[in-house]
């Protein structure tokens, strides 16, 4: 609020207000404090650094959850209500030298309680302290127009006009009085923006109603603006979490599509297989990579080898791979039209919440999602022989997995030498686990890791309490004590 509307403000508040008694002063959150007084109520929010006024029914008050404040000035009369020109703050004079002094100079603004001239106490609770009550006019004289701040772009206008800078300080100073009188007087409008509601002297393009009392003026300004904003910011909030989770969709989408991209352009297994097997007789013995041409004479296809297989043995572990390699193709195709459905279904949540336009269902959509989501978990769970087995969704996964899902009596199994995941089985009764058991895990460890293309895998375990994290180890990286190792086929499954 501008000095005028304030002073207004006080010119009003001093009609109600002098004479009476305050019989309440309490807050029912860290912006909103009440004032009751024998047939009146003020309620001030300190709301984004500004001052809003209303004036509820005093029977329609919150009754619970009530913070008393000034608890020392409850009773005392109200002598005056005081203004300072030209300033944005108010004074209530109470008995006993009690004074509630209203700051309201932005973000800085408060209520402060003095007694004696003395500080006693502050609202909103984190103002900075106004340690001694002073009773300062502001000063007008010698300034220019620029430097009173506390002129509306309006009043600048009609000051401009009347050459204010070029006229002495006596005749500036009746120029600004007699701008304050024509403003004191004016009526008032709230104004509906496009985004948000504004007090004004002036009808606009979307008027919501007029006043001449400047506190129904105010009640009604503060209950459209604040009202409005946190409808706004309610739904801005859910909507910037929804689009949060489409740009997540967006970028899983774009990596299934590059990966069976890859997939469709690299040469498949059972190709490398079937040009092995027909130029056996190229292949020299333990080379390490052969060139062959593509069968439609096309390309060439460079093909690593084991040096230690045969050949035919080469091209009996590409076709091993291959069996796979579809598996993938088709694994990579289901996964791809999911994500495609699950990117269309978020757009479209989306644009049925932009069409929401009130706050109670804002918030119960918001509340709805917020209780339908799962926590997380960092690890896939299946049941095999019995035991739950763990396994980790990815590198950091894993180090959650290890830190907050386990026991020392577990039984901990992982790839040997290559990157995969941690694989668990739970069991906290410390049970003994049959070695066939073992076996069974140790091929869904190997088919989670970077050998889950090898016919064989080695991979290793241990008791959960030989496992150590060493520190500033990157996520994944542990320490393995007493360690045990076996070969196995990868399996996605086992029975």
């Amino acid at each position: 609020m501008n000095a005028f509307l304030i002073e207004r403000l006080a010119i009003e508040l001093r009609k109600q207000l002098v004479g009476t008694q305050l019989l309440e002063a309490y807050t029912t959150s860290q912006f909103d404090i009440n004032l009751v007084f024998e047939p009146f109520a003020l309620k001030v929010s300190f709301y984004q650094g500004q001052a809003y006024f209303q004036t509820p029914d005093p029977s329609k008050l919150q009754k619970k959850n009530r913070l008393s404040v000034y608890k020392s000035v409850i009773g005392a009369k109200v002598m005056e209500v005081k203004t300072y020109s030209y300033d944005r703050r108010i004074d209530f004079i109470l008995e006993h030298g009690e004074v509630l002094a209203f700051y309201l100079f932005g973000k800085f603004g408060q209520i402060t309680q003095y007694q004696n001239s003395i500080w006693q106490d502050s609202f909103p609770v984190k103002s900075s302290k106004l340690e001694v009550y002073e009773e300062t006019e502001y000063v007008v004289r010698g300034k220019s127009l620029d430097e009173l701040k506390f002129l509306l772009p309006s009043d600048k206008e009609a000051l401009v006009d009347q050459e204010y800078n070029a006229q002495n300080d006596d005749t500036k100073v009746i120029l600004l009085e007699e701008l304050k009188n024509k403003v004191l007087s004016q009526r008032l409008f709230v104004n509906k923006g496009d985004n948000k509601y504004t007090l004004d002297y002036e009808a606009k393009a979307e008027p919501i109603a007029s006043f001449d009392n400047v506190l129904e003026a105010l009640d009604k300004y503060s209950r459209l603006y604040i009202s409005h904003h946190v409808f706004n910011q309610t739904k801005n909030s859910h909507l910037g979490q929804l689009r949060k989770e489409l740009t997540a969709i967006s970028k899983k989408l774009k990596s299934a599509e590059k990966r069976l991209s890859e997939l469709n352009k690299a040469s498949s297994y059972k190709e490398k297989a079937d040009l092995l097997m027909a130029n056996m007789w190229q292949i020299e013995k333990r080379a390490k990579q052969v060139v062959l041409t593509s069968f439609d004479g096309e390309k060439e296809v460079t093909i690593k080898l084991q040096e230690m297989l045969t050949p035919q043995a080469n091209a009996e572990r590409y076709y091993n791979k291959g069996k796979n390699e579809s598996k993938q193709r088709d694994f990579a195709l289901k996964h791809l039209a999911e994500i495609e459905s699950n990117y269309l279904a978020k757009e479209e949540e989306i644009e049925a919440f932009e069409q929401v336009d009130n706050l109670k269902q804002i918030r119960k959509t918001a509340d709805k999602k917020t209780a339908q989501k799962e926590v997380r978990l960092p690890y896939k769970s299946m049941t095999i022989d019995g035991f739950e087995i763990r396994i980790g969704k990815g590198a950091k996964d894993n180090d959650d997995l290890l830190r907050y899902h386990t026991t020392k009596t577990d039984t901990w199994l992982h790839a040997k030498d290559v990157s995969g995941s941690h694989v668990i089985i739970r069991n906290p009764g410390n049970a003994q686990i049959n070695p066939l058991t073992i076996e069974k895990v140790a091929s869904i460890a190997a088919f989670y890791s970077k050998a889950k293309s090898e016919s064989l895998a080695a991979v290793i375990y241990t008791d959960r309490k030989y496992i150590r994290k060493p520190k500033g180890a990157t996520p994944g990286l542990v320490k393995v004590d007493k360690e045990k190792m076996i070969l196995v086929e990868p399996k996605q499954s086992v029975n």
